[in-house]
C-alpha cells in the first residue's frame, strides 16, 4: 500500500488530471518541460511520473501564467509565448489560479457527513495541483490526520499546544508529503474548550496564529470538529471560505438552517465577509430521498450550493481505508473526477452571491 507520498501516476493518469491528451506526454518528456522515470510495477517496468515530478509541472504552468517562466525551443507543452493566465488554459486545458480564498475550513455540526474524508482528498489534490497546503486538523477525533496517513498523532503537538501551551505553530507543523504539511490532532484536542475560553482574545488566537506562516503557503484548509465549539468560531473568524458539507439525506439537511444562522451570527459579530459554499454529499442517485433532499437543498440554498455534486463511491471509501487519494485507487472513477470538479471550484472562480450581507 502506497501513501500519498509515495504515489506514481502513469502517463495517462498524469494526462487526465493535467487535462492533457495523452499523446502530449512524450513531448512534455522530451522537451524537458516533465521528467518521467520508470519504475517497477509487479513485474513490469513501466513509464510513471512521481508527485513531486507532477507538482514541478503544475509549478511551471504558474511560472508561466505569471509572466516568470522562459520559453526555451521545441513542442514543450506545447506553447510558443505564454505570459498570461489565459494563454497557458488555451494551451493546456487547466488555468492555473492563485486561490481567491487562501484560508478554508469544512465545517458541520452535525457529524457522519464524509466532511473529514472528503477534507484530506481536497488537499491531496490541491497539492497535486501544485499548491502549497497546510492542513489544520481541528477535531479531537483525528480523523483527517489519520486520512494523511499519520498514525502517530497521538505523540505530536497540535493545535492545543498552540493556542493554549503558546507553542510557536511552526513548531506543530509536520511534513505529510511534497507540498503538503499538516498540523494533526489527538484526543488531547477535546479538551480545549474550557481553556480557550479563559484566554484573552480567544475567538482571534487561532487567526493570529495561522496569519504568522500564512505566506509559506497557498492553501490552508482546516477541518472542524462536528459541533458548535468555541475552536470553530475561533476558525470562522480566521478563515475566508467556509466549505459546509451536507450529506443528501433528510437529518443533514434538517440541520442546515442551524448552520447557516450560526455562520450568519459569527461574522456579523465579528464583522466577517465570508463566503460560504455548501456541497452536496454522497448523493445517490439511486435513491429518491437522496433525489429530493439534493432537490431540496438546492431549492432553500441555491446561492450557496456547488455546482459539483459528490457521488456515493466504494473509490473513496476504500482510499480511505488505505490511506490515500482517490486516484491511486481508481484514476478515472467517479470519485476522482468529482474531486477534480470541487478543488478546481473552491480553488477557483468566486460567486459573489455566496456570502452574507453584513
Amino acid at each position: 500500500m502506497a501513501s500519498f507520498k509515495d504515489i506514481h501516476f502513469t502517463p495517462a493518469e498524469f494526462a487526465a488530471i493535467a487535462k492533457l491528451d495523452k499523446s502530449m506526454v512524450p513531448e512534455l518528456e522530451a522537451s524537458g518541460q516533465l521528467t518521467v522515470t520508470r519504475k517497477k510495477v509487479g513485474n513490469v517496468d513501466r513509464k510513471m511520473i512521481s508527485l513531486e515530478d507532477m507538482q514541478a509541472y503544475f509549478h511551471r504552468l504558474r511560472d508561466l501564467a505569471d509572466g516568470e517562466g522562459a520559453v526555451s525551443d521545441g513542442p514543450q507543452i506545447p506553447i510558443e509565448a505564454v505570459s498570461d493566465i489565459e494563454s497557458v488554459a488555451t494551451a493546456t486545458g487547466f488555468t492555473p489560479v492563485t486561490p481567491q480564498h487562501r484560508v478554508q475550513m469544512f465545517y458541520n455540526v452535525k457529524g457522519g457527513t464524509g466532511k473529514s474524508t472528503l477534507t484530506a482528498q481536497y488537499v491531496m489534490r490541491a497539492a497535486m495541483m501544485g499548491y502549497r497546503v497546510l492542513a489544520i486538523d481541528l477535531d479531537g477525533q483525528g480523523h483527517l490526520t489519520v486520512n494523511l496517513d499519520i498514525l502517530d498523532g497521538h505523540e505530536r503537538p497540535t493545535i492545543y499546544d498552540v493556542l493554549i501551551n503558546d507553542l510557536p505553530i511552526e513548531h506543530a507543523i509536520m511534513s505529510v508529503a511534497p507540498g503538503l504539511d499538516l498540523i494533526p490532532a489527538n484526543l488531547g484536542l477535546c479538551n480545549i474548550e474550557i481553556p480557550l475560553n479563559n484566554k484573552a482574545r480567544r475567538e482571534y488566537r487561532l487567526g493570529e496564529a495561522i496569519r504568522r506562516i500564512a505566506d509559506q503557503y497557498d492553501l490552508i484548509v482546516a477541518d472542524t470538529n462536528p459541533a458548535a465549539s468555541i475552536l470553530n468560531g475561533s476558525m470562522l473568524v480566521a478563515s475566508n471560505l467556509v466549505n459546509v458539507v451536507c450529506s443528501t439525506n433528510p437529518l443533514s439537511f434538517h440541520g442546515m438552517s442551524l448552520v447557516m444562522a450560526t455562520i450568519e451570527n459569527m461574522q456579523r459579530e465579528f464583522q466577517r465577509d465570508l463566503t460560504v459554499r455548501i456541497i452536496p454529499n454522497m448523493y445517490d442517485n439511486r435513491e429518491v430521498i437522496s433525489q429530493e433532499v439534493l432537490g431540496e437543498l438546492r431549492g432553500q440554498f441555491s446561492d450557496f450550493c456547488t455546482k459539483t455534486v459528490m457521488n456515493r463511491s466504494a473509490d473513496m471509501n476504500e482510499a480511505t481505508k488505505r490511506r490515500t487519494t482517490v486516484w491511486d485507487v481508481n484514476a478515472k472513477g467517479v470519485a476522482a473526477q468529482d474531486v477534480n470538479s470541487l478543488t478546481e471550484e473552491l480553488v477557483g472562480v468566486e460567486r459573489d452571491n455566496a456570502h452574507f450581507a453584513i
